[in-house]
């Protein structure tokens, strides 16, 4: 999947590319996940979209 930016928030993912806010949501307390992080004193959460596309592929059903 291509991302318009290589850093997105939630926010961002899900207006520009439409993914599901809840499966972002999911994915980003999932106990080991290294696709989502905060930056520090932020509330946000940041995803490295070419982490993200990796871990989708790899949860795709095929």
């Amino acid at each position: 999947m291509q991302f318009p930016r290589k850093v997105m928030s939630i926010t961002e993912l899900v207006n520009e590319c439409g993914m599901p806010r809840y499966t972002l949501e999911c994915m980003a307390h999932a106990e080991g996940q290294k696709c989502a992080f905060r930056r520090p004193g932020g509330r946000k959460i940041y995803f490295d979209t070419e982490k993200l596309g990796k871990q989708l592929e790899k949860y795709a059903v095929r």
